[in-house]
């Protein structure tokens, strides 16, 4: 039985997490707060991932494990603000937790699926990995250096049989099941997506999948 290891189970990893385990899975999550671990529909670990001890004790209890998905949002204001205007500490989310926590899931858990030859890692990012716009200056710089090491995690990690890809969902969340006229990411769609990268075979890797709604203005 295939197995999923998500982080960050509250709300898109707990959609990815339910749309595998209809479809046969086992699924482990893992999220800091006990509410969304006792809420997870597999079993649910708790662990603050920029504690790197805490991350390898999660990998560790996971057991082996084929999927791994990294869907943790930075807390703190959405994009950070205005460049010029916003607060003293706007990069703290971004370089105290997002970037410890993306350097950890490629490097603790790719090492983990390296060790048994094999599997898949995808890390979710926005669309600020690919452009920076107004007011999101702080989350851009943190996305792109996300981007970076997933390109290094890629070229790394492929050799030793295992599929690292960056899945940038550009356009903002709907609710599961509803993508609000083409205007929102339906989460259900990523979870599918998800899974088409697992599967993909090896002659055709996808090593960054960028998702837009159809009805979103967006820039090339």
């Amino acid at each position: 039985m295939p197995q999923l290891l998500v982080f960050g189970a509250r709300n898109l990893g707990r959609v990815i997490a339910e749309h595998l385990i209809a479809q046969g899975w086992e699924a482990t999550g893992v999220a800091r707060s006990e509410e969304t671990v006792a809420a997870f529909p597999g079993r649910g670990l708790q662990a603050d991932l920029t504690d790197r001890d805490q991350m390898r004790r999660v990998v560790e209890q996971a057991g082996p494990f084929d999927l791994a998905v990294n869907a943790y949002s930075p807390k703190g204001r959405f994009g950070g603000g205005d460049l010029t205007t916003t607060d003293d500490d706007a990069m703290a989310p971004y370089l105290e937790q997002l970037l410890p926590e993306v350097f950890s899931f490629y490097r603790l858990v790719g090492a983990s699926l390296a060790e048994r030859g094999g599997g898949t890692l995808i890390q979710v990012t926005g669309g600020s990995a690919r452009r920076a716009l107004p007011g999101r200056a702080p989350w851009a710089s943190g996305a792109a250096a996300t981007r970076a090491l997933s390109q290094a995690a890629a070229n790394e990690l492929k050799p030793k049989g295992v599929h690292a890809c960056l899945l940038i969902c550009d356009g903002s969340f709907g609710g599961a099941g509803d993508d609000d006229g083409g205007k929102k990411i339906d989460p259900t769609e990523l979870a599918r997506a998800v899974q088409y990268l697992h599967e993909q075979g090896r002659s055709a890797w996808t090593h960054e999948l960028v998702v837009t709604p159809v009805g979103d203005r967006w820039t090339p």
